[in-house]
């Protein structure tokens, strides 16, 4: 069985991991790196030891590219996966899915049509934490629960973001890069999707026309509630990311980041030992493994649609003050 080739589209942050984890795969090997910055292209294509192009179509038409992994800003998700999938390949794409619930919907019909694979990479899922974490709070070890909180305090980094994460027209913003995160594990774990959010989000730390700061209150569909709770602080504070769920049995806490996961004991929390595994590379293996017919996706598209309508609907509730029903499920 032949290595499936896979090309980068994005030579970011996000682009350079995910490149490390191709080369960690036993199944993958990187072939070429789209960006529209030439020097930026270049420079990873030394890096990582692979072809450079500055347009996609140059990628798409190439035989030995089965695989796009799409890290580009936020507004360019969905015009780049559509073409991808129309060219016959396979894409992992970086999360929020799209922009507009119909973008969303075209990439799901292309998808369709095309009989490819879509992995939406919410990658918190990934993480041996959280995986851990949705273990027993299904498996009753801690009776049922009642309610969650999931906080993620940290800098903006204003000086380090493109000029489109500063501008929420170009999908920029930290509730749209971590709320989707914060979303999708805190669900995760409860098994259970959205239902009704409200929210307020806005930008007290830097008046940009980005959010750094919002708090959401989620109604889930198997009656649990959850707060979402999220700063992009600028000169002073504290980080912090942690999800927390009380129990009828007991609490559990756990940040997959930092592979911390732990269980109350005597009025403490008790630490549980984990191996930490790469979730970059555990998500490429999931849909590596999809595209061979061996497992299904851990991500599906409608899932990934389902966490932009919870996303849109919370920047509703902030504009209108009101609890905004979520409409789809998955």
């Amino acid at each position: 069985m032949s290595d499936l080739g896979v090309a980068i589209f994005g030579a970011g942050r996000a682009g350079h991991l995910h490149a490390l984890a191709t080369a960690a795969s036993a199944e993958a090997r990187l072939v070429a790196v789209f960006d529209a910055d030439q020097s930026r292209a270049d420079a990873f294509a030394e890096q990582h030891g692979c072809l450079a192009f500055t347009s996609p179509e140059a990628i798409l038409h190439r035989d030995d590219v089965d695989l796009v992994m799409i890290a580009l800003p936020n507004f360019l998700h969905a015009s780049a996966s559509i073409q991808a999938v129309q060219a016959g390949k396979h894409v992992f794409l970086e999360k929020p899915m799209a922009d507009t619930l119909q973008e969303c919907d075209q990439i799901i019909d292309a998808v369709e049509r095309a009989g490819v694979q879509l992995l939406v990479a919410h990658s918190q899922r990934y993480f041996a934490t959280t995986v851990r974490a949705r273990e027993i709070l299904q498996g009753g070890e801690i009776g049922r629960p009642v309610l969650a909180t999931d906080t993620w305090y940290k800098p903006f980094g204003l000086e380090n973001r493109m000029p489109w994460f500063r501008d929420r027209a170009t999908g920029g913003g930290m509730w749209l890069m971590n709320g989707a995160h914060m979303i999708d594990r805190t669900c995760w774990v409860l098994d259970t999707s959205v239902a009704s959010v409200q929210a307020w989000i806005g930008s007290p730390f830097h008046g940009l026309s980005a959010d750094d700061a919002n708090l959401a209150y989620l109604t889930l569909r198997n009656g649990l509630r959850a707060v979402i709770a999220h700063t992009g602080y600028k000169d002073r504070g504290v980080e912090k990311c942690e999800v927390e769920v009380a129990c009828t049995a007991g609490m559990l806490r756990f940040d997959s980041y930092s592979n911390q996961l732990a269980i109350d004991c005597n009025a403490a929390y008790a630490p549980i030992e984990l191996q930490a595994v790469d979730p970059f590379a555990e998500e490429l293996k999931n849909l590596v493994d999809a595209i061979r017919g061996r497992d299904a996706l851990r991500v599906s598209p409608a899932w990934g649609r389902h966490i932009l309508e919870v996303l849109l609907a919370a920047e509703e509730s902030s504009r209108t003050g009101r609890e905004v029903e979520v409409v789809g499920d998955v």
